[in-house]
C-alpha cells in the first residue's frame, strides 16, 4: 500500500463520523428530491433525520480535539453504522411482513429513513458511553496499579473507615492484609496522643485549606509505636491518607545530633589541653617553639575554626527555613557592608540592575545573604597570587571581588541570577564536582564546608548553583533563581505577619 493510500485511509478515519453524518444528510436530501411533497410534510418528514446528521457532523469534527480522537471516531462510527443497519433492517422486514399480512401499501422509504437516522444516533449515544467508561476504567486500572506499586502507604477514608488501603499501607501497620483494614475506624491505628492530635489539628485543616501534613505516632497490630510523615488530603466523598515509616530517619538524626555534641564537646576540650601544653613547652625553648610548636598552634587553630564552621553551618541551615523575604538590592548592599568592613583590603564591586518602582523590585529569600556573604568570604580568603603575578585591584594588589545581580531571560523562563566574580587562582574541578554532585568520593571531595553551605542554601530556596572560570583568572559563581519564585517587594509587604 503506497503512501497516498495510507493517507486517504487515515483521513477516511479521522472523519469517518462526520462522513456518516454527510451521508446520512444526502440520503435526506435525495428523499426530498425524490418524493417530493408539501414544504410543510417534508420539514415534518425530514426533522429528525437532518438534525441527526447535522449533530453526526459536528460530533466528528469535535471529537479530533479531544483525547484519544482517532480511536474514539472507530468505536463511535462502528456502532453507528451497525445500529444504523440492524434497526433500519428490522423497520424493513417489519414493513415488509405487515405489508404481506394486511395488505399495507403504503411506502418503505420514510419509515426506513427514521429508523436508519434513529438506529444511527443510538448506536452513536452507545458509543460514545462504551468510550467514556472504557477511557475512566482504564485510568481508574492505571491509578490503582500505581497506588497498588507504591512503597508509601496510601489509604482512601470514607466515613471515617478505611474504604480502601493499599499493601503498604497495611503492612506499615503490621496487618497481614489491606483488606483486613475496610470498614475499620483509620483513628486506630494511632496512639491516644497522635488521635488528639488529628481531632486537634488534622480534621480542622481539612475543613479550612482541604490538607494536613505532619508527624504522627502510629501504632503496630503488635502495640508497639512508630513515627510517620502523614498528608491527609480531602476528597469528595471522604480523604486519603498517605503515611511513611520516619523511624529509621528519625534514629539517624537523633544519632547525628549525639554524636555531634559529644565530638564537639570532647574535641573542644582536647584542644585546649594540648594548646595548653604546647604553648608552656614553647615557651620553655624557643628552638622548639619555632620548630614544633607554632605548627601545632596553627593546625589547632584551623581545626577549632573547622568546628566553629561547622557550628556555624548548622545554626545557618536552621534558621533557613524561618528567612524573611528580602529585597535583592538591600541582599547586595548587606553583603557588601559586611566585606568591606571584614576585609578593609580587598576591592568590592558591585552591579546591579536599574532600579524599578518600587512596587516590582524583586525580592528573595533572606538567606541568600548568608551564601553571598561565604562566597564572598570565601574569594577573598583563598585569593593567593597567581602564577603571573598580577592583581587587577586598583589602588593596591588587595583582592578584587564583583558582585552583582540581574534578570536573565532564557528561552522558556526568565530567571533572577546573582553572581560572585573574583580574580584569584579559581575553585579546583575536583571541589566544583563534588558540590554540584551533592557527594564526595575519596577522590572528589570539598576542602571545607562553605561550598557546601552554598549549595545548601541555593538548594532548599529553589535555584541552581553554577560555576564558570573568569577569563583572565579567577571563579564566576552564579546563584540562579526561577523569576516566579522571586515576589514583588509589594508582594513581600502584604506576605509578611
Amino acid at each position: 500500500m503506497n503512501s497516498s493510500a495510507r493517507l486517504a485511509i487515515s483521513a477516511v478515519r479521522e472523519y469517518s463520523v462526520s462522513i456518516v453524518g454527510i451521508v446520512l444528510l444526502g440520503i435526506v436530501g435525495a428523499y426530498a428530491f425524490v418524493f417530493g411533497g408539501p414544504l410543510t410534510l417534508l420539514v415534518v418528514e425530514l426533522l429528525v433525520p437532518g438534525a441527526i446528521g447535522v449533530a453526526l457532523v459536528w460530533y466528528g469534527l469535535r471529537s479530533q480535539a479531544r483525547e484519544n480522537g482517532t480511536q474514539r471516531v472507530d468505536i463511535v462510527t462502528v456502532f453507528s453504522v451497525t445500529c444504523g443497519a440492524i434497526v433500519a433492517t428490522f423497520c424493513a422486514w417489519s414493513i415488509y411482513l405487515l405489508s404481506i399480512r394486511a395488505g399495507f401499501t403504503g411506502g418503505f422509504a420514510q419509515p426506513v429513513l427514521s429508523a436508519l437516522s434513529t438506529g444511527i444516533a443510538f448506536g452513536a449515544v452507545l458509543g460514545h458511553i462504551y468510550v467514556e467508561f472504557a477511557h475512566h476504567y482504564r485510568e481508574n486500572a492505571q491509578l490503582s496499579q500505581a497506588i497498588d506499586a507504591s512503597m508509601d502507604g496510601i489509604a482512601v477514608v470514607v466515613d471515617d473507615n478505611h474504604a480502601y488501603a493499599n499493601d503498604a499501607y497495611a503492612a506499615l501497620y503490621g496487618v497481614r492484609s489491606a483488606a483486613a483494614l475496610e470498614g475499620t475506624h483509620w483513628e486506630t491505628l494511632y496512639t491516644n496522643a497522635a488521635r488528639s492530635t488529628i481531632e486537634r489539628e488534622v480534621l480542622p485543616a481539612l475543613d479550612e485549606r482541604r490538607y494536613w501534613r505532619g508527624t504522627l505516632t502510629g501504632k503496630r497490630a503488635d502495640g508497639t509505636a512508630f513515627p510517620q510523615d502523614v498528608t491527609v488530603s480531602a476528597l469528595e466523598y471522604g480523604s486519603v491518607v498517605v503515611a511513611r515509616d520516619v523511624s529509621e530517619q528519625r534514629d539517624r538524626e537523633q544519632r547525628i545530633q549525639v554524636l555531634n555534641r559529644v565530638l564537639r564537646h570532647n574535641l573542644r576540650n582536647a584542644v585546649t589541653v594540648i594548646q595548653g601544653h604546647a604553648t608552656l613547652a614553647g615557651e620553655r625553648d624557643s628552638t622548639l617553639e619555632c620548630r614544633h610548636v607554632a605548627p601545632i598552634l596553627e593546625e589547632i587553630d584551623d581545626l577549632m575554626t573547622t568546628a566553629d564552621k561547622a557550628r556555624g553551618v548548622e545554626r545557618t541551615l536552621e534558621r533557613n527555613g524561618a528567612a524573611e523575604l528580602v529585597e535583592t538590592t538591600a541582599v547586595v548592599r548587606s553583603v557588601v557592608d559586611r566585606a568591606r568592613t571584614a576585609y578593609p583590603d580587598a576591592r568590592i564591586i558591585t552591579q546591579v540592575e536599574e532600579q524599578r518602582s518600587e512596587a516590582t523590585r524583586p525580592c528573595v529569600d533572606g538567606s541568600i545573604t548568608d551564601a553571598l556573604d561565604e562566597l564572598v568570604a570565601n574569594a577573598i580568603q583563598h585569593n593567593g597570587p597567581r602564577d603571573d603575578d598580577s592583581s587587577t585591584g586598583e589602588g593596591g594588589d588587595g583582592p578584587t571581588v564583583e558582585i552583582a545581580v540581574r534578570t536573565v531571560a532564557y528561552e522558556t523562563e526568565s530567571r533572577l541570577e546573582f553572581t560572585v566574580t573574583d580574580d584569584g587562582n579559581g575553585i579546583p574541578d575536583a571541589e566544583r564536582r563534588a558540590v554540584l554532585e551533592g557527594r564526595e568520593t575519596q577522590l572528589e571531595h570539598s576542602s571545607g564546608l562553605g561550598l557546601w553551605l552554598v549549595a545548601w542554601i541555593v538548594q532548599n530556596a529553589g535555584g541552581d548553583l553554577r560555576f564558570a572560570d573568569r577569563p583572565g583568572g579567577g571563579t564566576i559563581v552564579t546563584l540562579s533563581f526561577p523569576q516566579e519564585q522571586s515576589v514583588s517587594a509589594d508582594a513581600a509587604t502584604r506576605a509578611a505577619p
